[in-house]
């Protein structure tokens, strides 16, 4: 139970971080938004690659580091 929770904290922590480093588009003129109102803001930006390569990543460096801290023990 121990190694799961610390497999879970850990991939949620690296998961998040690798997240914050994806790059966010900026918005050109918020005027744009507002004016079209056929472009939605959720298919301007697509953010499901992002999560779930952050979280990939994540899962796995947590494993690694789950696997070295028991190997340790």
């Amino acid at each position: 139970m121990q190694t799961f929770v610390a497999l879970l904290l850990f991939t949620l922590c690296y998961g998040l971080l690798f997240l914050s480093m994806f790059p966010v588009k900026r918005f050109k003129k918020f005027n744009e938004i507002t004016h079209s109102a056929k472009k939605a803001l959720y298919r301007q930006y697509d953010l499901t690659w992002p999560y779930f390569l952050s979280f990939l990543g994540g899962y796995l460096l947590a494993s690694v580091m789950v696997y070295l801290i028991r190997d340790s023990i």
